[in-house]
C-alpha cells in the first residue's frame, strides 16, 4: 500500500555516514648523545634519523652535548638540534638543563646512545615525566688506560644502574649482543635485537674507480687493501698492519689505505714503518669521500677485536667492495663464510693475510661474494627496516598499558631504590665482563702466569661435567709433563657425585675418560695453593673472587685466550646429547691457546 495514501508517514532515509578515525597522535621521540666523535654510533643514529624525518607519525629533535658533524648532518636532515655543551658544563648542569628542557618540551621517548648520556637522558626523562627510555647499545666501549679508563668505569657501572632500573628498552646491534645481555641478567623481554642499517640510496661513490685511484697513485692492475674505523684498540690496526707485512712478502706490488683518525694514530705510523711496509701504507685520515675510497679498494677488511655490527662493514657490503672480517660480535650475523664474504679469527694475523691474498688474487670469486653481500645488506641491513622496527619499540612502550605512564618523582624514587640491590649485581657482573674481556685484548698477564704454572685448578658449579671434562684434557694433551699439576673442584659440589651417563658418553668420543670420576668440593686451601684458576662463566667468576679475595689476582675465565669464541662455557647439564658435544666442542678449543703456554714454559 502506497504509505501516503493509507495516511501513515514514511521513514525517514537515512544517508550512511563515513566513521570518522582519528589519525594517531604524532609520536614525540627526542634523541639524547653525547656526539663526541663521528663513529659508527653516530652515522647510524644519523642512519635512522633519515628515515625517522620521512615518517608523518613521527616528531623527531635531538639534544647533543657537543657540536660537531652529527649535529651538522641532523640540522641538514630538518631535526631540531639543541646543544647542551659537555665542554661548558659539568654532568649536573647538564642533567638541570635537559631536565628543563624535556618539561617546556614534553616528549613521549628519549632515546640514549652511550653510557654517559644514558645516565643523565634517563633520569632526566623520568623527572620530567616522559613516558619511556630507550637505550640503543651499539658495541663495546674503547679500553682506555690510566684515569680515563677509571672515569669510563666509574659511568659504565652507573650505565649498569640505568639500564636496569630506569630504561623501558635496551636495543642491541646483534643477537650475540642481546644473548650477553640476557646472561648478564637484563630480562629478555626488555632487550631487542635490530641490526644496524644503511641508507642504500645515499651510500654510493660520487667519482668513478679509476679516478681514486690515480689520487692516490696506485695502478689499475695494483691490489688495494683497505681499512675504514676509528684509529683505537678495540679495531685492531696493529693485526691489520702486521697481515700487510705478510702479503707484501707474497704480493710485492699490494698497497694498504687505512681511512679513518683517532688516539693511535702516531702510535700506528709508527708501527708501520718499523715493519718496513710505511711506503706501501697510506693513512690518509678521516675523509668526506670515504665512499670513493672504499668502492676504489680490491679487499676492504675488519680486523677488530669486538664489535656490534659495524657501520662501516655494511657501506663496504652496500657498495659491492669484496670484504674480509675477524668473526667478533655480531659480524658472523651479517657476514656468512664463503657466501658473502670471508671471516677469519680475530688476531689470526696469517689468516687474514691469507684470505685478503685470495680475493686479490681471484677477481672472479671476490665479485660473486661482492654482489651477493650487496644483496644481503639490500634485504636484511636497509635503514628502512632497521627505522621500522625502531618505531615498533617505541609504539610498544607508549601503547603499553603497564608501561610507566608520568608517574609522579616520589614513585619513581621509591621504585627506584627498591631495584638498586639487584642492579648492583647486574653491574658487578657487567664489570667482571669487561675485566675479562680486556684480558682477552690484552692476555699478557695470563700468559706470563701460565708459563710459569705449577698447579692449576678448574672450577665448575658441580664438578661432574665441565671442569673435570676440562682438567683431564689439559692433562692428556700435556702428555708425559708433570712439571704441571691439574685439578678439579666445584662451587657447589656434592662430594661423591659421579659425572652423568650422558658426559662419560660425550667424553669418550673425544677418548676423555670421565667414568671414575666423582665430584670433589672447593676448599680455601686448594684455591691457595694454585697458580693459575680457570671458571666457567661470569657468576662463577663473581662467587670465587667474593669467597677467595686474596686470591683474586688469579683467577680467568677459561676461554680468555680463545677471543674467537663465546667469553662463557655454558653448563650443558639436563640438555641433550647436542649439548653435551656443543659443551665439550667449546672447552676443547679453549683448552688448546692454554696448553699451547703451559708447554711454552716447559721448554724454558
Amino acid at each position: 500500500m502506497d504509505p501516503l495514501r493509507s495516511g501513515t508517514r514514511p521513514e525517514p532515509r537515512v544517508e550512511a555516514r563515513p566513521r570518522l578515525v582519528a589519525a594517531p597522535r604524532r609520536l614525540r621521540v627526542c634523541q639524547v648523545m653525547s656526539a663526541d666523535l663521528w663513529a659508527g654510533a653516530e652515522v647510524q643514529l644519523a642512519t635512522v634519523a633519515s628515515y625517522l624525518v620521512e615518517r608523518g607519525d613521527i616528531e623527531l629533535s635531538a639534544v647533543l652535548f657537543n657540536e660537531g658533524e652529527l649535529a651538522v648532518e641532523l640540522r641538514r636532515l630538518g631535526v631540531a638540534v639543541t646543544i647542551i655543551d659537555e665542554r661548558e658544563n659539568g654532568a649536573l648542569a647538564i642533567l638541570a638543563s635537559l631536565t628543563r628542557w624535556l618539561r617546556t618540551h614534553p616528549v613521549d621517548i628519549v632515546h640514549t646512545h652511550r653510557g654517559k648520556d644514558t645516565v643523565l637522558g634517563a633520569v632526566a626523562a623520568r623527572f620530567a615525566g616522559a613516558s619511556g627510555v630507550v637505550r640503543t647499545v651499539h658495541g663495546l666501549s674503547e679500553p682506555w688506560r690510566g684515569w680515563r679508563w677509571l672515569k669510563n668505569e666509574v659511568y659504565e657501572a652507573i650505565d649498569g644502574l640505568t639500564l636496569r632500573c630506569l630504561t623501558d628498552r635496551i636495543v642491541v646491534v646483534s643477537q650475540r649482543m642481546a644473548e650477553g645481555h640476557e646472561r648478564s641478567g637484563y630480562p629478555a623481554e626488555k632487550v631487542i635485537a635490530i641490526p644496524n642499517g644503511v641508507h642504500l640510496e645515499r651510500v654510493r661513490p660520487a667519482r668513478m674507480r679509476e679516478e681514486v685511484r690515480l689520487e692516490l697513485g696506485i695502478g689499475p692492475a695494483v691490489p688495494l687493501i683497505g681499512t675504514v674505523g676509528r684509529l683505537s684498540p678495540v679495531k685492531g690496526h696493529a693485526h691489520f698492519l702486521e697481515a700487510a707485512r705478510l702479503i707484501l712478502q707474497r704480493e710485492p706490488r699490494a698497497r694498504f689505505l687505512v681511512v679513518g683518525d683517532g688516539p693511535l694514530r702516531d702510535q700506528l705510523e709508527r708501527t708501520a714503518r718499523g715493519l718496513g711496509i710505511g711506503d706501501a701504507c697510506a693513512f690518509v685520515g678521516a675523509r668526506p669521500d670515504v665512499y670513493d675510497l672504499v668502492a676504489a679498494m680490491d679487499v676492504f677488511v675488519l680486523s677488530s677485536l669486538g664489535e656490534g655490527i659495524p657501520m662501516a662493514l655494511l657501506e663496504a657490503m652496500a657498495l659491492g667492495t669484496p670484504v674480509v672480517a675477524t668473526a667478533v660480535g655480531g659480524v658472523p650475523e651479517v657476514v656468512a663464510h664463503r657466501a658473502t664474504g670471508l671471516l677469519v679469527a680475530s688476531g689470526d694475523e696469517p689468516g687474514l693475510a691469507e684470505a685478503c691474498l685470495e680475493l686479490a688474487r681471484d677477481p672472479g670469486k671476490a665479485r660473486t661474494l661482492a654482489a651477493r653481500a650487496r644483496r644481503a645488506a639490500e634485504q636484511s641491513f636497509s635503514h628502512e627496516r632497521n627505522g621500522a622496527a625502531l618505531c615498533e619499540v617505541y609504539r610498544g612502550i607508549t601503547g603499553d598499558p603497564g608501561g610507566r605512564g608520568r608517574r609522579g618523582v616520589r614513585s619513581r624514587l621509591v621504585r627506584f631504590a627498591r631495584r638498586v640491590r639487584g642492579a648492583v649485581a647486574v653491574a658487578i657482573t657487567l664489570r667482571q665482563r669487561r675485566r675479562m674481556e680486556h684480558i682477552r685484548r690484552e692476555p699478557g698477564p695470563l700468559v706470563t702466569a701460565l708459563r710459569s704454572a705449577k698447579r692449576i685448578l678448574i672450577v665448575c658449579h658441580g664438578n661432574i661435567i665441565r671442569s673435570p671434562f676440562t682438567a683431564r684434557l689439559v692433562a692428556q694433551t700435556l702428555g708425559d709433563d708433570r712439571r704441571v699439576s691439574i685439578s678439579s673442584v666445584g662451587l657447589a659440589a656434592r662430594p661423591g657425585t659421579p659425572s652423568p651417563p650422558a658426559a662419560v658418553l660425550a667424553a669418550r668420543r673425544r677418548r676423555v675418560e670421565l667414568g671414575d670420576h666423582v665430584a670433589a668440593t672447593i676448599t680455601r686451601e686448594a684455591v691457595a695453593a694454585s697458580d693459575v684458576v680457570f671458571v666457567m662463566d661470569i657468576p662463577q667468576l663473581r662467587a670465587m673472587r667474593k669467597r677467595f679475595r686474596r686470591d683474586r689476582a688469579k683467577m680467568f675465565l677459561l676461554a680468555c685466550l680463545a677471543p674467537a669464541l663465546p667469553l662463557e662455557v655454558r653448563d650443558p647439564f639436563g640438555g641433550d646429547d647436542a649439548s653435551f658435544q656443543e659443551c665439550f666442542d667449546h672447552i676443547s678449543a679453549c683448552v688448546r691457546p692454554i696448553v699451547g703456554r703451559l708447554a711454552e714454559g716447559a721448554a724454558r
